[in-house]
């Protein structure tokens, strides 16, 4: 058995995501094998292990496909080196953007909206595109007009409600403990924003047992916070003095300021959970001295006299801490990865109109009943074989129905006992599991709570649990069918004592 601190081999990572990912999983089996137009398609987005499932896909699709990191600090060299290896163009530098407007995309999967906004301004926009942000929206509604369409996810209720609220959060506090090896009860929390994401971040550091300080400049939010049983104040630096840890989540530039920073205590702790590397002025704190990385993942700058530690390189710090969190419930949002994309693909945009068009109803309800759903599993088929009891105690035990097969029943469990004549099963009871007997060929006798009774071939016994039992085979031997209902488990099998 692989020791827990034995680092996972990437592949194994890879095959533990198609359990913990099974919406994603089925959509993208759905869409196998398919061929597309071939056109350039351009996904950027942030390069961690959990969007392995929707790359590979898409490299698989026929597309000409270049893939591009939104921030160079979540992604993942695995993942590059994966891509890269099956012959996918990726760029994660700077200069990135400027490339790929270059190259000129025909179809983009944006995330923040800088790759859409900047081929607009430069005259050459894609026929169609989808954006996976609030940040990306608010970019691109700044502009005059969108000369194309534009399909949006990140406002839907699935991502809103659960992406937001709670796969974020979780991934936050987790990177977090993570990256510095601390742990959050009893300290003093400001939370920057309290939009969805900042909502989900406040209340779970609350459930954590920090005491959480919530700024925000709107009053409805800011009532919303404090009906929720936190502190408010309208902005950032009216808290920052008693600050331990600061997260960011308002997916705009500049929201710990140069003078919210420089009113941090000594030790304080910045992280960001809204897509913008920006959110925290780390240029100021950079002005100030160069870093010095004192674990993976956190740097300390001095502000005169004061230590403060940047997270993740101020950027997504539930996505740039070297691991990811929360892979369960970012299956949804990998789920509407792989639809929208293939939104893209398909050339299902060609029928929409230029402008900002959500993500339809219909799609949202097939990814959460695709969750709320189990995934099926596939039928087995077994043959009980024709074993003769060589083993000392003259049994031997065939499993039919169980754990070791992929069409493991979730109520039931099936097992052949082949027994030598005279040969013996313990007596035992379990607490949970009620047991029917099948006797196939032979004869036994079967003992019930003391009481013995003769069984031949074709009889029964239904026994319930909490009733002592036991088999003895007769001159002959015997065959048995066990069904055992929940699944027979090793630590509901107790043998009486000696």
């Amino acid at each position: 058995m692989r020791r827990a601190n034995v680092p996972m081999d990437f592949t194994d990572h890879v095959h533990w995501l198609s359990n913990a990912m099974p919406v994603t999983e089925r959509f993208v089996k759905e869409l196998d094998g398919r061929s597309y137009p071939l056109r350039r398609f351009c996904y950027r987005g942030h390069l961690t292990a959990n969007a392995v499932p929707v790359l590979d896909w898409l490299a698989g699709t026929g597309v000409d496909l270049e893939v591009s990191s939104c921030d160079e600090n979540t992604a993942d060299p695995r993942v590059v080196r994966r891509l890269r290896d099956a012959g996918v163009s990726v760029s994660t530098g700077a200069d990135s953007l400027e490339r790929l407007v270059r190259w000129r995309p025909e179809l983009v999967f944006d995330t923040g909206g800088d790759l859409t906004k900047a081929l607009i301004e430069s005259g050459r926009p894609p026929l169609a595109a989808v954006e996976s942000t609030s940040t990306g929206l608010w970019q691109l509604g700044r502009l005059a007009e969108l000369p194309m369409p534009v399909l949006e996810w990140a406002r839907v209720p699935l991502k809103e409600k659960v992406e937001h609220r709670f796969h974020v959060a979780a991934g936050v506090w987790s990177a977090i403990t993570w990256l510095t090896g601390l742990s959050l009860e009893g300290r003093r929390v400001l939370v920057v924003g309290y939009g969805e994401v900042g909502k989900g971040v406040a209340d779970r550091a609350r459930r954590l047992g920090a005491l959480v300080t919530v700024a925000e400049p709107d009053p409805s939010r800011a009532l919303d916070a404090r009906l929720r049983g936190h502190e408010t104040v309208s902005s950032a630096s009216a808290a920052a003095h008693t600050a331990e840890i600061v997260v960011t989540a308002t997916g705009r530039p500049g929201a710990v300021h140069a003078a919210c920073l420089d009113r941090l205590p000594d030790g304080a702790m910045l992280a960001n959970a809204g897509h913008s590397p920006r959110e925290i002025d780390l240029g100021h704190l950079e002005r100030t001295g160069p870093g010095r990385t004192v674990r993976p993942g956190v740097v300390e700058y001095r502000i005169a006299d004061r230590a403060v530690f940047v997270l993740g390189g101020a950027s997504p710090v539930n996505l740039a801490a070297g691991n990811t969190f929360g892979d369960d419930l970012w299956d949804l949002f990998a789920g509407i990865t792989v639809l929208t994309c293939a939104w893209l693909v398909s050339g299902d945009w060609s029928a929409a109109a230029p402008g900002i068009h959500p993500v339809p109803a219909h799609l949202q309800r097939r990814i959460a009943e695709s969750y709320l759903t189990p995934p099926k599993r596939s039928a087995h088929l077994g043959l009980i074989e024709e074993r003769e009891p060589e083993s000392p105690d003259g049994h031997v035990l065939q499993e039919l129905v169980g754990p070791h097969c992929r069409a493991y029943q979730q109520n039931h469990s099936v097992a052949c006992s082949t027994l030598a004549p005279g040969a013996v099963i313990a007596v035992h009871h379990h607490e949970r599991i009620e047991e029917t007997y099948t006797v196939l060929s032979g004869a036994v006798t079967v003992s019930l709570d003391g009481v013995e009774h003769v069984v031949p071939s074709g009889g029964l016994v239904a026994i319930p649990p909490r009733v002592r039992h036991g088999v003895v085979a007769g001159d002959e031997g015997a065959r048995l069918l066990a069904v055992s209902t929940p699944p027979w488990q090793a630590d509901d099998h107790h043998e009486a004592p000696h």
